[in-house]
């Protein structure tokens, strides 16, 4: 029981596109179901040949904290008097947020394509493409657009993902660019590196946003040990790498 618990658990903890958790419910209803009908037609002599419900809902004679009320699929299964909702339950649970959560990116995609002046549908047939990334990421790069003014087909946006699983929406040297150069108080900017090399690439470089409305630059400095990366274009272009970082994380304090 405790095994298939953490196992139900960790699934539990993964990252999901709106598609794969329609698809999965859809195929959870499917399969419950398909135990409903089961559970009534197989004689109870070879109802052990039959696995009535998922395995987190499975009843034993050796857990005294399980129900043994194998009737249908309303049963539930008790932890330290609480009570777990039963599987149709949940999903009519959850079937309701996910109809939210969709019908609030619908509403956010049409003002982001309105914010950049382009078809509807062709922000959306952009969007229907990334077929890995959550929703929640996708709701926050409309987001984005709408308060940047950046466009993702234009690569001024993107999404990336962190060996964690992670996942982050950044701001493209093409949309750092645009953000300095459209700021009305964006009075320059300075490199500076380090003399102390790093397998031939400097230690460090800083880059400094000035400001027209600020005494004093905006400074960000990157270490390239930091946040350097196995990517090929890391390998054959370090130092514009290290200095890409820079900018990046400078225009995100200073004009963002």
């Amino acid at each position: 029981m405790k095994a298939a618990m953490t196992k139900t658990s960790k699934a539990g903890k993964g990252i999901h596109t709106l598609k794969e958790i329609l698809e999965r419910q859809e195929a959870t209803k499917s399969k419950l179901v398909s135990t409903v009908l089961t559970d009534k037609d197989v004689d109870a002599g070879d109802r052990s040949q039959v696995d009535p419900l998922p395995s987190l809902f499975n009843t034993t004679e050796d857990d005294p904290f399980a129900s043994t009320d194998l009737e249908g699929v309303a049963r539930t299964v008790q932890f330290g008097g609480e009570a777990l909702p039963a599987p149709n339950q949940t999903i009519t649970n959850l079937a309701e947020p996910i109809l939210v959560f969709n019908e609030l990116i619908n509403q956010e995609v049409a003002s982001a394509a309105a914010v950049l002046e382009i078809d509807e549908a062709q922000l959306k047939a952009w969007i229907d493409l990334q077929i890995e990334v959550p929703a929640k990421t996708m709701l926050h790069l409309l987001r984005t657009i709408q308060n940047l003014h950046l466009d993702p087909l234009n690569e001024e946006l993107g999404i990336t993902q962190y060996e964690d699983g992670s996942w982050q929406v950044f701001i493209t040297i093409e949309g750092c660019s645009k953000l300095l150069n459209s700021h009305p108080q964006f009075n320059g900017l300075v490199f500076n590196q380090a003399e102390c090399l790093v397998e031939g690439v400097p230690e460090w470089i800083e880059c400094s946003i000035f400001r027209r409305d600020r005494m004093m630059p905006i400074t960000i400095r990157e270490y390239f040990i930091e946040v350097r990366n196995d990517k090929e274009i890391w390998k054959k272009m370090p130092r514009r790498m290290l200095r890409h970082r820079a900018l990046q994380q400078c225009v995100r304090l200073a004009i963002v």
